[in-house]
């Protein structure tokens, strides 16, 4: 080939040649970074950290001037969230509405307020493709229901044999609490109560009574204390801290049909009209 063509054909954009196609913009959007499910049951699933995706366009956050600053993620509660999705819709034959994150802690936090959530204006779709359709699953569950359940699913290795509860001491299950008393958060349908009776250890224990305080690292962060049905969107919102022992790569399908089957029971008992 002649030196000329060679370098004209090299100074000329492949996309100009003919046919050379221009390769597609591949960067995933918000909304490809969230997964969720439309349900039809009054159950709500949350898992906000364990994701293990980079967002396009942001940098990992450093945290300066926060207070309880972490990029630790939560690992195998992605897969926990959506078998135990699976799972529950087996026992009931209807699906919960599901939101996780596929993006990573690193990036976004979805279970902070936007101020402490990210650092990048970029980050901000990816922050509201978590919490648009959580806002949705919780209205559209509360017209139709007057009410649900809300459990965002978390991991701790603090505890690594426990399952702790966080409502914010009771606050975040203020309806539950009118409508049915103390024991549809700890009592035998109760969610934490069959748990329990299933043969994990949870805490609070659930004979320690209305006044014993929940573990403070983990007893309800931004999600619980948004949703929950001391707001108004009047849905009981129970964040689920689950040791490490009940969700590693072994263990969390078992975990998740043991907590399908606890909700199913509690969805029975107080949710079924």
């Amino acid at each position: 080939m002649p030196l000329y063509r060679l370098a004209f054909l090299l100074a000329v954009p492949l996309a100009l040649l003919p046919g050379v196609r221009a390769r597609p913009d591949i960067s995933p959007k918000p909304e490809d970074l969230v997964y969720t499910q439309k349900g039809t049951l009054p159950v709500i699933v949350s898992a906000p950290h364990g994701g293990g995706k980079a967002v396009p366009g942001v940098a990992e956050r450093r945290g300066v001037g926060i207070k309880l600053f972490t990029t630790a993620r939560d690992g195998n509660t992605a897969e926990l969230a959506r078998t135990f999705a699976a799972e529950l819709e087996k026992e009931l034959g209807g699906k919960p509405w599901v939101v996780v994150a596929r993006f990573d802690r690193k990036y976004i936090d979805a279970n902070r307020p936007p101020d402490g959530a990210y650092e990048a204006e970029a980050a901000k779709p990816y922050y509201d493709a978590y919490h648009d359709p959580l806002t949705a699953a919780c209205k559209a569950v509360r017209e139709a229901y007057g009410g649900g359940l809300l459990l965002d699913v978390h991991g701790q290795g603090a505890l690594p044999d426990v399952i702790c509860r966080g409502t914010r001491n009771g606050t975040t299950v203020k309806l539950l609490k009118d409508r049915h008393g103390w024991r549809a958060v700890t009592g035998k349908n109760s969610v934490m109560g069959r748990l329990e009776r299933a043969g994990y250890k949870v805490m609070p224990a659930c004979d320690a009574g209305e006044d014993a305080r929940e573990e403070v690292r983990f007893a309800g962060g931004h999600i619980v204390n948004t949703y929950g049905s001391h707001t108004g969107y009047a849905i009981d919102a129970i964040q689920v801290e689950v040791g490490t022992k009940y969700r590693d790569r072994d263990t969390y399908a078992k975990t998740a049909r043991d907590l399908a089957a606890a909700v199913a029971a509690f969805h029975d008992e107080y949710l079924k009209k």
